[in-house]
């Protein structure tokens, strides 16, 4: 947070995790962001998305560039590291660590990957809900979905579509499976088997949903 004539404004978010040997640090610092798309990230439509885990702290937020123009990226990681040297005493060389570039340590390799992956980043994931709603030229869906560990556990499905049958068996091939956009088309596209009529609607509800939730 740093304070401006008009308030505090808040130019930064953190991110912590611990485990029993180590612990894990994620920052951000907003340099010049889109504040306008910013918004929207940061107000989900709460009928929509319902997280059952914490609560990030909101306040109004700033770009760095508001408060020191011309202010660059060079500038703030160089400012960042002698942040760091000066609260710890010393000074050494910075290792920059990519894919690419990794350092050689005990098996960093594996937990990068597996950090990497989608059972990390999704599937230890908060349980939470998710509604989608669309209207189509034959009829209006609303999905909704509970998800916990990354696998749905409980779908609904409401539409007006004179040929509700397929959305029907979509709900109960949806129990159980991985919330993620392959598998979710993958599931849309098995009914063509059962419902080759309803080829154009489902193609278009599978691509839809895929969308959604990618």
């Amino acid at each position: 947070m740093v304070k401006t004539a008009e308030g505090d404004r808040k130019i930064s978010g953190s991110a912590y995790r611990e485990t029993m040997d180590r612990g894990f640090h994620h920052g951000t610092l907003l340099l010049n962001a889109d504040l306008s798309r910013l918004a929207n990230y940061l107000n989900p439509d709460k009928k929509k998305l319902q997280a059952k885990g914490i609560t990030s702290v909101r306040g109004r937020v700033a770009n760095l560039v508001e408060l020191l123009p011309g202010i660059t990226h060079q500038q703030v990681c160089e400012a960042i590291q002698e942040a760091f040297f000066a609260h710890y005493g010393e000074r050494v060389e910075a290792e920059v660590i990519s894919p690419e570039k990794m350092p050689d340590l005990p098996n960093f390799a594996a937990t990068f990957a597996r950090q990497s992956s989608w059972e990390w980043n999704f599937g230890q994931a908060p349980a939470f809900s998710h509604l989608l709603d669309e209207r189509f030229t034959w009829g209006g869906v609303e999905l909704h979905f509970d998800v916990e560990k990354g696998h749905i556990t409980r779908t609904q499905i409401f539409t007006d579509s004179l040929n509700p049958a397929p959305l029907e068996a979509l709900a109960a091939r949806l129990q159980g499976c991985l919330y993620r956009a392959d598998m979710l088309q993958q599931e849309c596209d098995a009914l063509l088997v059962d419902f080759p009529e309803q080829e154009k609607a489902l193609r278009e509800l599978s691509a839809w949903i895929a969308g959604a939730v990618r």
